[in-house]
């Protein structure tokens, strides 16, 4: 496989190492020398200097021969018509970031011009923020096998009944696994000699209505029900009008001409125009009866600042939009509950379209370390025929669920996967490709 990414940002560049760590052939299309140099130190890729959208450097970059395009600069122009002209020289499959306003207009068919997959990191921001609220004790929720499987995170605190047990002793319900656990900068894919200790971060998987009940027990957080919401940027309003329909939303911002054109859009949700740093605003609008407070301005310190003010005045759950993946662990060592980036987002949007197929989706896990992944075996995979027993696997390598005509199994050594058979596992990033081999997807 060969992939053109345009755009050598933070987003490009995560998407063209993880592409890269596959043994995939990447070019990286970028217009700044420095950066240029500087992910030439860091990737074995090839870096051309250049605007991706010139048929010029596209032809330089193999544009002809491409299996795949994928255009994420900060220009959402540059990136269509990036995408557009690679089809047009011969590139197989095209995708597109662009901004969350291009999203609102259902009526134009991007595909029909070249542009295979679109989306907008915006959109996928507001999407994540409201599944968590829909399961508030979870740090972050994810469906997988069309649904039929749930994953969550949670935290081990201090009075959970989980700190100094194995997970050999059976501690979660039947039905359910735990996939990965988090444990300060470390992503460890566990096996049953595992013991929590205070402060981990588990991933747990396993039939929706069992999850659910796990989650619920880590925490007393109540059900969602008012919502207060820091920004006017379109992920903002993208947000509040998902959320007004079951809650009660308030949105707060200093700019007056924009609170008054969003509050024409959004039809219950009370808009404000204010400055977060008005504390007697925010009380006199009952910030500490909040269930969420979130903070979706472009600024991190912003966000960062209001989510501390927002926790200070009794705000039960505070979310933050971080743009520098490396604050992801400050803001949430500082006290914000969720931090969530856009950059992260996008990079595991991509992946998932780049491996669709016998792919089926794709969780990239905060550290970046390590991965879930849902497959399904090609007829002639390695991996049919043999019991999980015989099957020699490197370490750090999990077999969670298999799903099979409806049916969730939490495979042991004597189950064989069958030709359809959706797949749940969790591996550290350097094993991914062993697991496409076993499957038949090298």
């Amino acid at each position: 496989m060969y992939v053109i990414v345009v755009g050598g940002g933070l987003t490009g560049f995560n998407i063209a190492k993880l592409l890269v760590e596959e043994g995939i052939g990447v070019v990286v299309i970028e217009k700044d020398l420095a950066r240029c140099q500087e992910i030439s130190k860091k990737i074995d890729a090839l870096v051309i200097q250049g605007n991706g959208s010139n048929p010029k450097i596209l032809v330089e970059a193999g544009a002809k021969d491409a299996d795949l395009l994928v255009a994420v600069t900060n220009s959402s122009e540059v990136n269509l018509i990036s995408c557009i002209t690679a089809k047009n020289l011969g590139t197989i499959k095209t995708v597109a970031k662009i901004a969350i306003e291009y999203t609102f207009t259902e009526d134009i068919d991007l595909t029909k011009v070249g542009v295979d997959y679109s989306f907008s990191p915006g959109t996928i921001i507001a999407y994540d923020v409201e599944r968590i609220l829909e399961l508030p004790s979870a740090l972050a929720i994810q469906a997988l096998a069309d649904g039929k499987v749930t994953m969550a995170e949670f935290m081990v605190k201090r009075e959970s009944k989980y700190i100094g047990r194995a997970l050999k002793e059976k501690i979660f319900p039947d039905g359910t696994i735990i996939g990965a656990v988090l444990k300060g900068e470390d992503t460890i894919i566990p096996t049953g000699e595992y013991v929590f200790e205070e402060g981990d971060k588990a991933f747990i998987l396993g039939k929706p209505k069992l999850v659910e009940n796990v989650i619920e027990k880590c925490s007393d957080c109540q059900r969602i029900r008012k919502v207060m919401i820091v920004g006017a940027s379109n992920t903002a309003v993208q947000l509040a009008k998902m959320l007004e329909r079951s809650m009660s939303v308030k949105l707060i911002d200093s700019d007056a001409k924009r609170c008054e054109e969003i509050s024409k859009i959004l039809q219950k949700t009370l808009v404000i125009k204010g400055d977060i740093m008005d504390l007697s605003l925010l009380k006199d609008e009952g910030i500490g009866d909040v269930d969420a407070f979130i903070s979706l301005t472009k600024y991190d310190q912003l966000n960062l600042f209001s989510c501390l003010i927002g926790k200070y005045l009794g705000a039960f759950k505070t979310i933050a939009r971080v743009e520098n993946i490396d604050l992801i662990k400050f803001f949430e060592d500082m006290g914000v509950d969720i931090a969530l980036s856009p950059k992260v987002s996008t990079a595991e949007h991509v992946m998932r379209f780049i491996r669709m197929g016998g792919l089926k989706s794709l969780i990239i896990l905060p550290t970046g370390q390590a991965e879930i992944i849902e497959l399904s075996p090609t007829k002639n995979a390695k991996i049919l025929g043999k019991t999980l027993r015989d099957i020699t696997l490197p370490e750090e390598i999990l077999f969670l669920i298999i799903v099979r005509d409806n049916k969730l199994i939490i495979p042991r050594g004597d189950d064989i996967v069958q030709v359809d058979d959706k797949v749940i596992v969790s591996a550290k990033v350097e094993k991914i490709k062993k697991i496409k081999e076993l499957f038949g997807q090298d």
